[in-house]
């Protein structure tokens, strides 16, 4: 599994902005962002978040957001695509879209993945009212290398933030994936070790998922392990929706600039919206 995969293909040249996902609504350019809102003091380091609001969104009210899960650290970021994930051009891209169509986007600074989702989570109920984000409407976003962080906060008993979430071409770690020694190995490189599902029988049972599978994910080990989990997912009775994009490659919202790409990205922003409506 080689995690300089993505950097690489951020190498080639889009006919938009390079990194940017392959989508557009009105309104993208006049989203309203709160940047580097501090969120948690870690040993004398401030971690920050940004939030994006709808255009001409009046604070008035509360609205439901989505939250980028990262599990990769920002160290890695940096090492991956030069920059911390909150900053990326594709993240930032989706949180504009997710923006632009009516609700919040949060991505924020991480050491510690595991960590700073909880504590993102914290701070999001101890300042609801000063950020105008409805807490009993928020949904997750996550893809590849990051999944295993966000699923396992999704799928644990004690989750109480996330009331659904969508995943593109992630790979998911369960306690009979035999591919974790590699992967485990891997991550100890970037800087720390991957989380483990519990067992399929204790995994949280009302939380809607969608995956979006790319059938022509060439990173080793993705697919298989998708599987693996759907499985485990349906045999639990998981409320899954599951999308396989054939001729889809990993990164597919930012290199497969086409109409299948678009017509999925319209799905998702649906699914949020039907299950945190």
């Amino acid at each position: 599994f080689n995690l300089k995969t993505l950097a690489q293909q951020d190498t080639q040249t889009k006919p938009k902005e390079r990194g940017a996902v392959a989508f557009e609504l009105p309104g993208t350019a006049d989203v309203i962002v709160k940047k580097d809102i501090p969120y948690q003091d870690v040993a004398g380091s401030t971690l920050k978040m940004d939030i994006y609001y709808p255009p001409s969104f009046d604070f008035q009210s509360k609205i439901p957001a989505i939250i980028i899960v990262l599990g990769y650290t920002d160290m890695a970021g940096k090492k991956l695509l030069g920059s911390k994930f909150k900053n990326h051009i594709t993240f930032v891209s989706w949180c504009k879209i997710i923006s632009a169509s009516g609700m919040a986007a949060i991505v924020y600074e991480t050491n510690n993945p595991d960590n700073d989702i909880i504590a993102v989570s914290n701070y999001l109920k101890s300042n609801e009212n000063k950020l105008q984000i409805d807490n009993s409407k928020i949904g997750a976003f996550t893809l590849s290398a990051h999944t295993p962080t966000a699923i396992t906060t999704i799928l644990n008993g004690s989750n109480d933030i996330f009331k659904c979430a969508v995943v593109y071409y992630g790979f998911f770690l369960t306690q009979d994936f035999k591919y974790l020694p590699q992967i485990d190995s891997i991550s100890k490189n970037m800087g720390f070790m991957t989380p483990r599902l519990p067992e399929p029988t204790s995994w949280k049972k009302n939380i809607p998922i969608m995956i979006v599978r790319a059938g022509k994910d060439e990173v080793p080990f993705i697919n298989q392990s998708l599987l693996s989990f759907y499985n485990n997912a349906i045999n639990q009775n998981l409320p899954i929706t599951l999308i396989n994009y054939a001729t889809g490659s990993h990164g597919f919202d930012v290199y497969n600039d086409n109409e299948t790409t678009r017509q999925i990205i319209k799905s998702t922003l649906e699914f949020w919206k039907f299950h945190l409506k």
